[in-house]
């Protein structure tokens, strides 16, 4: 992200095809590898990559990645239309969207119907889950989150 004008990456939607909803989320706020600042940075960079812009947050602090994105008080509204406009989601990691391969497929599938671009960081360009490839590795990333969610030594 050097040499790029953060300005330029936060602002309003303005109809340009690329006004993309940041997305984060943590289960626990003092988790180091996933902090809110990790996850905006990787969120800005990811945006930054395709040319997009992010036009606000949703930032879901405190809610496990159990809980259906549609039902998350931040990114909920959103997926259920009730909010403003915007051309698609960005978030640091597949698993930011959901620790659930039915929720994650869901939530692309909904992005993916609506002609929305759904990013994240990691993954060159927009996920194209039309294509094979990147289809079944959107998949795997889901269910590698499911999987460590369901991991008894993981903390919960």
């Amino acid at each position: 992200m050097r040499g790029t004008d953060l300005n330029t990456i936060e602002r309003p939607y303005d109809g340009c095809g690329k006004c993309l909803l940041g997305v984060r989320r943590l289960s626990r706020v003092k988790l180091a590898t996933s902090s809110p600042e990790r996850q905006r940075e990787n969120v800005l960079t990811a945006a930054a990559s395709v040319g997009a812009h992010i036009i606000g947050w949703a930032d879901d602090w405190e809610v496990s990645g159990a809980t259906d994105p549609v039902t998350r008080p931040s990114l909920g509204p959103w997926l259920r239309d009730e909010r403003g406009p915007y051309d698609g989601l960005v978030a640091a990691a597949v698993d930011r969207l959901g620790r659930n391969v039915v929720d994650c497929l869901n939530t692309g599938y909904k992005m993916r119907d609506e002609k929305k671009m759904l990013v994240t960081y990691g993954h060159d360009g927009a996920w194209n889950l039309d294509d094979p490839a990147d289809e079944n590795r959107f998949t795997m990333e889901a269910w590698g989150a499911q999987m460590e969610l369901r991991d008894p030594a993981q903390e919960p």
